[in-house]
C-alpha cells in the first residue's frame, strides 16, 4: 500500500510538471496574425523619368566620379613623383656629403701616417 502512495505521487507530480511545461508552448500557438490593415503599405509611385532619361542621368554621375577620381589620380601621382625627387635629391646630397667626409679622412690618414702629427685625430678619452 505504501508502495503505492509512493508510485501514485510520483506520477501525479510527473504530470503536474508535463502540464506547466507544455503551457507555454500553448500560449504561443494561440496568438492570432496580424491583420492585413495592420502591415505597412508601400505606396506605389508612377516614374518621374523614361528609362532613356534615368540611363543619361545615370551615365552622366558615372562620368562625373570617373572624372573626379582621375584628378585624384593625377594629384596623387604627382604628389608622389614630387616626395620621390625630394627623397633622391637628400640621398644624393648624404652621399656627397659622406664622399667628402671619407676624401677628407683618408687625406689625414695618409698625412698622419707619412709623420705629420696635425692631421692625426685626437685620442677618444675613456
Amino acid at each position: 500500500m505504501i508502495r503505492f502512495r509512493i508510485a501514485l505521487g510520483s506520477l501525479t507530480a510527473a504530470a503536474l510538471a508535463l502540464s506547466f511545461a507544455a503551457a507555454p508552448v500553448d500560449a504561443h500557438a494561440k496568438r492570432k496574425p496580424k491583420p492585413a490593415a495592420a502591415m505597412p503599405v508601400v505606396p506605389v509611385v508612377a516614374p518621374t523619368e523614361t528609362p532613356e532619361q534615368a540611363r543619361v542621368r545615370l551615365n552622366a554621375e558615372q562620368a562625373a566620379t570617373a572624372k573626379a577620381q582621375n584628378d585624384r589620380n593625377a594629384a596623387n601621382k604627382a604628389a608622389y613623383e614630387a616626395a620621390v625627387a625630394a627623397r633622391e635629391a637628400e640621398i644624393a646630397a648624404n652621399k656627397a656629403a659622406y664622399d667628402a667626409a671619407m676624401a677628407k679622412w683618408k687625406s689625414d690618414n695618409a698625412a698622419c701616417l707619412a709623420g705629420d702629427m696635425t692631421k692625426c685625430s685626437p685620442p677618444v678619452p675613456k
